[in-house]
Formats: structure tokens, C-alpha cells, sequence
């Protein structure tokens, strides 16, 4: 039954990956699934006032138009891999031949632009709202002991058109199979770190608006630069010594944030990243309970690795 008012529960996301920058594909979308959304157009008002035209304000004047914002998306085995590729470009995929099959993305590529629709499909008039020339600034997601695992990816857009109808009736779509927190490891040296009680990353391709002057107020593009990984780990104060001594020898540690998925053999996500430099904290003692420190690291570009930052995605997807 159509609505007159819309609802979060309503929306449909879809996205395909552009051949042309600010181009919308006709067809070939994938359904996604999100947690909500702030990516939109704005075309914020300027105000120059006159003298000599009386004491009332004058008209204000239409600024360029910002078509940016935050998608938030779940860490899952199948549709995390569009973000993926939107994120690193293209990666490099691997056929076990067992049904399952490995994807790896790798920092510091060339960045395809997608094409994506917004739609509240069931109100009375429905509306959609499609962004051109999208590529992802950024992803950042938290680790913890328990909860659902999502993530949030950053996006800049060319502009914003509104439709009265789907671009795509037909879109394909990919099961949900989701990630838990309950599964996830931080490991240091291939070796899961102990009293670990969180943690976060956040990689970033720092975009640049290339800002010109156009009749219609949008970017020409977005350009990459350089591409940065930072984050935290939250750990207990205790006997270990894995992060202290690398932190006294001022030397960096190889850290990976995972996670499977129980029962599905195989199935997993990884975030490796190879050369990582955590500060000297002081030990702050601030009551009866346990003591605990933040690391908030940063990471480097790795020589031998080739990489600063390298995603794993296995699951039965043969191909993004």
C-alpha cells in the first residue's frame, strides 16, 4: 500500500560502478543494505548585503553544490565487496575451486566512480534520489567484544538528481550473510593479541575536489591522494610485553583486524597492515579497577609488502 509519509524501513540503495565519471549506468545495479544514510546535495544560500537599498535584507545568492555524506553499512561476507572495490578499485580474485573464493583489494590503486539511487519506492509519489560521479573518501568501523559489526564509508559525489521512478526494476541483489564482533581478532604478528578489549581503523584516500568553474555549481571530479591508515587498540595493562617492546624499540608491528564467521569454512574478512608505529603512553592508574591504555597507531607504507593496507574478502562470490 503506498504511503504519504516516508520511512527509513522503505528504503531501497542501489549501486553499479560507472564506465564513464559522473555517467550513470541504465542497468546492472546491486541492492545493498545499509543502517542509514547522509549522503545528499546542498546548495547552501550566500549573503552579500547592498548599501542604499533600505534597512530589510536582500536577496541571498545559491552557493556551489557539495553533494557529499556517510553511508552506513554492514561488515557482511557478499555486499562488503562493492564497498571494497569502491574503496581500492578492482582486486585481485582467487577460485578455490571449492565453491569459494578470495578477493583481495590493495591500497593505493586508481578509484572506479559509482553511479547510486536513493529510493522511497513505496510512498504515494515516490522518489528517487540518484548521485553520479560517487567515489569513497573513506571506511571506518569499531571493534569490540560483542554487538553487530558495521562499518561507515565516506563518499564525494559529482551531484544529485531526483525521478519519480527506479533507474533499474530489475537490480541484482546478494544474500546477507553478516559478520559479529563475537568473531573478530586483533592479531599482532599472526598472533592474536592478548588482553585486547577494542579497537578501531579507519583508511582514508584523502579526495580532492577538483573545484572549477561550471555553469552548474558541481565539481569536475574527484582525485586521490595520499592514502592513510589510522586507528586504535584499546588493551588491559598486564604481563605481556607484545606492543611495549615494540613501542620501547620505537620499531613497527604487523597488525591484522579479522573475522569469520562460524561454521562457514574458510569465510572470512581480514584488514592487514603490515607496518604500523604505536606511541609511548603513560600508564594512568584512576581507580580500583583494571588499568588500560589506548595505542592510537598509524600506518606505513610497507617496501617489502608492496602495500600500506590489504583487505582479504573469501566467500562464494566469484567476481566484483
Amino acid at each position: 500500500m503506498a504511503k504519504t509519509r516516508a520511512y527509513g524501513s522503505d528504503c531501497i540503495l542501489l549501486a553499479a560502478f560507472e564506465a564513464t565519471y559522473g555517467s550513470l549506468p541504465a542497468n546492472g545495479y546491486t541492492r545493498l543494505s545499509f543502517k542509514d544514510s547522509t549522503l545528499g546535495a546542498e546548495r547552501p544560500l550566500g549573503y552579500d548585503p547592498l548599501l542604499g537599498q533600505g534597512r530589510d535584507a536582500q536577496d541571498p545568492f545559491y552557493e556551489a553544490v557539495k553533494d557529499e555524506g556517510d553511508i552506513g553499512v554492514p561488515l557482511d561476507l557478499r555486499g562488503l565487496g562493492f564497498w571494497l572495490k569502491g574503496l581500492f578499485g578492482a582486486p585481485v580474485t582467487t577460485d578455490h575451486h571449492d565453491g569459494s573464493f578470495s578477493h583481495t583489494f590493495t591500497s593505493g590503486g586508481d578509484l572506479p566512480s559509482l553511479g547510486l539511487e536513493i529510493g522511497h519506492a513505496r510512498l504515494a509519489t515516490a522518489k528517487f534520489f540518484r548521485h553520479s560521479g560517487a567515489k569513497l573518501d573513506k571506511l571506518a568501523f569499531s571493534m569490540a567484544r560483542s554487538g553487530a559489526a558495521n562499518a561507515t564509508v565516506s563518499l564525494v559525489a559529482q551531484g544529485e538528481t531526483q525521478a519519480s521512478q527506479t533507474i533499474d526494476v530489475a537490480p541484482a541483489s546478494l544474500a546477507l550473510k553478516r559478520f559479529s564482533q563475537g568473531s573478530g581478532t586483533i592479531k599482532v604478528g599472526s598472533t592474536q593479541l592478548a588482553n585486547v578489549v577494542g579497537g578501531k581503523l579507519t583508511y582514508a584516500n584523502n579526495l580532492e575536489r577538483v573545484e572549477t568553474i561550471r555553469s552548474d555549481g558541481m565539481i569536475d571530479g574527484v582525485d586521490e591522494t595520499e592514502a592513510t591508515a589510522e586507528g586504535s587498540i584499546d588493551v588491559r595493562f598486564s604481563t605481556d610485553t607484545t606492543l611495549t617492546a615494540a613501542i620501547a624499540a620505537e620499531s613497527p608491528v604487523d597488525l591484522e583486524y579479522g573475522f569469520t564467521i562460524p561454521g562457514a569454512e574458510g569465510y572470512a574478512l581480514s584488514f592487514h597492515l603490515p607496518r604500523v608505529f604505536l606511541p609511548r603512553k603513560k600508564q594512568e592508574v584512576k581507580g580500583p579497577g583494571c588499568i588500560q591504555a589506548t595505542y592510537d597507531w598509524r600506518a606505513a607504507h610497507d617496501p617489502t609488502a608492496g602495500y600500506l593496507l590489504q583487505v582479504k574478502l573469501t566467500n562464494d562470490i566469484a567476481s566484483y
